[in-house]
């Protein structure tokens, strides 16, 4: 039987502690082979973009693929969890959530890898649906000394920091850039922006930088100059980020970055490299990371019940 699960229900069978640890064994699992992305690929037409990603993941014996569809009214996303033995469809979910929660871990894990400390000042680039997952991510992995928030809508900034104070957090807002960002040894991007805000200049004093928000060659958030402050820079799949990494794309036309210097998050995870200098990742999310973080629903929903009326069979 099928499991069907809404996006509440995915949301509610969510917790960020586990989904961080199951993000962190995928990467590790993919270093020794026993787990293999495929990169992302899109079929646009007149007012819509399809996307789908998949993924194997054999030391969990089970596969899966994400596929969402977005247009000007907005994007809906969907993950089908298979298993490797028999093909057996385990369950069909709403994976909105799923991604956010994917993406806040994999940026917890690659931070957790490449930055020395884990005590530090946050900075936060970004106020949007995508935020407060890689807060509450980071600080499963880090003791946040402060969460410094910058994003362009006063409103939304403010609003934003406001609940992440209600959550613990000591939280601030701040309407320049260089304000938000200046003491924080690690700061994340995760907004929408098309073209680069950040300048070499305003990452000089950064330790650590997660570049979150934009998965397309024609966007970046990161100036080829800021991209060139950095010694070690981090994807999350080579092949998938030659082809929607923005920032390195540009970075690498302008000799800021060379692709031969790039390395995966698997084979720091895995122990295979270790950072040195400056540290940089660019995430542009993993299918690797869906199948884990799905398979991780699933097993809390077998767990926990209460889901036998939402099955069907092929």
């Amino acid at each position: 039987m099928t499991l069907i699960l809404s996006e509440q229900d995915v949301h509610s069978l969510l917790d960020m502690k586990e989904v961080v640890r199951a993000v962190e064994d995928c990467f590790k699992q993919e270093s020794s082979g026993a787990a293999v992305n495929s990169p992302r690929t899109r079929a646009t037409a007149p007012g819509s973009v399809l996307n789908v990603m998949h993924a194997s993941l054999p030391y969990l014996a089970r596969a899966g693929v994400k596929c969402y569809l977005s247009t000007e009214k907005g994007t809906r996303f969907l993950f089908v969890l298979f298993q490797l033995n028999d093909a057996e469809p385990l369950a069909v979910m709403g994976a909105d959530m799923l991604g956010r929660f994917r993406t806040g871990a994999t940026s917890a894990v690659a931070t957790k890898h490449l930055h020395r400390s884990k005590e530090f000042h946050f900075a936060i680039c970004g106020a949007g649906r995508q935020s407060l997952t890689q807060v509450l991510a980071m600080a499963q992995v880090a003791s946040l000394s402060s969460v410094r928030v910058w994003g362009p809508h006063s409103e939304r900034r403010e609003s934003f920091a406001r609940e992440l104070g209600r959550l613990g957090f000591d939280a601030s807002a701040y309407g320049s850039l260089p304000d938000a960002m200046r003491g924080a040894e690690v700061v994340t991007t995760i907004t929408t922006s098309k073209d680069p805000f950040l300048t070499g200049e305003l990452v000089d004093s950064v330790e650590h930088l997660n570049l979150c928000g934009s998965n397309s060659p024609s966007r970046s958030e990161a100036s080829p100059e800021c991209v060139g402050k950095f010694q070690t820079v981090v994807v999350d799949d080579l092949g998938q980020s030659k082809m929607e990494s923005g920032d390195l794309v540009g970075a690498e036309k302008k000799s800021f970055f060379s692709w031969e210097n790039a390395v995966e998050l698997k084979d720091v995870v895995g122990g295979g490299v270790r950072p040195a200098g400056k540290t940089l990742f660019k995430s542009n999310g993993a299918a690797i990371e869906d199948v884990a973080t799905a398979s991780l629903v699933y097993d809390r929903a077998l767990k926990e019940g209460g889901y036998a009326d939402q099955t069907f069979s092929f």
